[in-house]
């Protein structure tokens, strides 16, 4: 057993100095930051691998899942997508974290329709009015995390709840959709998002 953990210690190693070197090449060449090539990596492998796995898996929208699930339209295709993200829900809001920025596609999706739907384990969100805030104006987070929260330059989704009703996405179609698809990236916030009493999932 150790020998098979200190095989993969030393794999794990190995690949991250081969990935960092590769990432600095390619800032060289883009004349970028490597944070911002790194971020740009993790993404795709999140939205190509992680992503289609957490969905094939039934990870998302579960009854004891923390995950939701939002259906979105592709811009140009007009094909539905689910995307596993990790929302906060309470009164006639919801609030999805953007740890990967504002203009992500799923994002960029939702604000160019205008409206959405999210599953939260057994009930169906239809949500219009979106838009990017900070983490000041998230109220559903505990006061003590939105310093720390807002110097890292944290961003949400907000969402106006226009209605809301027992169901999920596998037993209600999405309307006038050209395919449905699992697809893109799973946004977790900040571990420091479940600590000190924040909300997880439906809130309230």
């Amino acid at each position: 057993m150790r020998r098979i953990i200190r095989l993969l210690a030393i794999t794990t190693a190995v690949a991250s100095a081969v990935w960092i070197r590769d990432a600095r090449r390619r800032a060289r060449e883009r004349a970028e930051s490597i944070g911002r090539v790194m971020l740009c990596d993790i993404r795709g492998f999140v939205t190509h691998r992680l992503d289609p796995l957490v969905m094939r898996l039934g990870f998302a929208g579960g009854e004891r899942s923390v995950l939701g699930v939002v259906e979105h339209v592709g811009r140009a295709t007009g094909t539905v997508h689910h995307t596993p993200v990790l929302p906060l829900v309470a009164d006639d809001h919801a609030y999805i974290p953007l740890p990967y920025g504002s203009e992500v596609d799923w994002s960029r999706n939702v604000r160019t329709a205008g409206h959405c739907r999210l599953q939260v384990h057994d009930t169906i969100f239809e949500l219009d009015e979106p838009a990017i805030v900070d983490v000041g104006q998230n109220e559903l987070l505990p006061q003590a995390l939105r310093g720390p929260l807002q110097r890292v330059g944290s961003q949400y989704l907000r969402l106006h709840i226009l209605d809301r009703a027992p169901g999920t996405f596998a037993h209600a179609p999405a309307r006038g959709a050209n395919t449905t698809v699992a697809s893109p990236e799973i946004h977790l916030e900040m571990a420091g998002q479940q600590a000190g009493g924040a909300p997880a999932g439906i809130a309230g």
